[in-house]
C-alpha cells in the first residue's frame, strides 16, 4: 500500500541568473526536499521569446528550494530531432564530434556537434572540418565560464564564427552544436 502524502503545495521553478531569473515552471510537492536534482526542460522560445530558437531545448537542475521558488542551475542543451534531420540528405556530409571540456569556472561540460557539407567529401577534408571545429571550441570553453558559452550559443556568435573560419576548408552547409550536457554533482 503506498504511503499517503500530506497536501501539496505548488513551487515556482527559476531560472538561474543569464536568464535572468524568470520563472521557468510550477511543480506541485508534498516535501521540498525532494525537488532537489529535478530535472527541468524548457524551450528557449519561453525564455527569450525569439521565434527563431524554436528548435533549442534547455535543462535546467533545481539546485536550492526558499519558500515556495525552486531555484535552478543550468543542466544542458539540446537541438530537436526534426531540426537536425531535414539538413541530412543524400549526396552531403555529416560530421559529428564529441568533446568533453572544462570551463574556467571547473564545470565540466560533453559537447556536441554537426557539421554539414553541401558534397561528399574526402575523408582528409573531413579530418580538417572536424579539427578546425574541436580546437576551436575547446579555446571557446577553455578560456569563459558557462553562462558565457551558452551566451555564445544562444546568440549564434559561435555557430557564425565556425561556418565563416570553416568555409575556407571546405564550404560548409551547416553548423550546430546539438547538445551540451553537464556532470553531475
Amino acid at each position: 500500500m503506498p504511503k499517503k502524502m500530506g497536501r501539496k503545495e505548488w513551487y515556482s521553478l527559476i531560472a538561474p541568473k543569464m536568464f535572468k531569473e524568470k520563472i521557468i515552471g510550477e511543480t506541485p510537492v508534498g516535501d521540498a526536499k525532494v525537488l532537489i536534482g529535478r530535472r527541468a526542460q524548457v524551450n528557449l522560445v519561453n525564455l527569450i521569446g525569439d521565434l527563431s530558437k524554436y528548435y533549442i531545448n534547455l535543462y535546467f537542475r533545481v539546485i536550492d528550494v526558499k519558500e515556495k521558488n525552486a531555484y535552478t542551475e543550468f543542466s544542458g542543451l539540446e537541438c530537436m530531432r526534426d531540426y537536425i534531420s531535414r539538413f541530412i540528405r543524400y549526396g552531403i556530409k555529416r560530421i559529428d564530434t564529441i568533446q568533453d571540456l572544462t570551463t574556467k569556472d571547473n564545470k565540466k561540460i560533453r559537447v556536441k556537434t554537426i557539421i554539414i557539407t553541401s558534397k561528399k567529401i574526402k575523408k582528409s577534408v573531413a579530418v580538417n572540418l572536424k579539427k578546425f571545429v574541436e580546437d576551436g571550441l575547446k579555446e571557446e570553453v577553455t578560456t569563459g565560464r558557462l553562462d558565457e558559452f551558452v551566451e555564445k550559443i544562444i546568440d549564434d556568435t559561435i555557430k557564425k564564427s565556425v561556418i565563416e573560419e570553416g568555409n575556407k576548408i571546405y564550404p560548409i552547409r551547416a553548423f550546430e552544436i546539438r547538445k551540451i550536457e553537464t556532470s553531475s554533482k
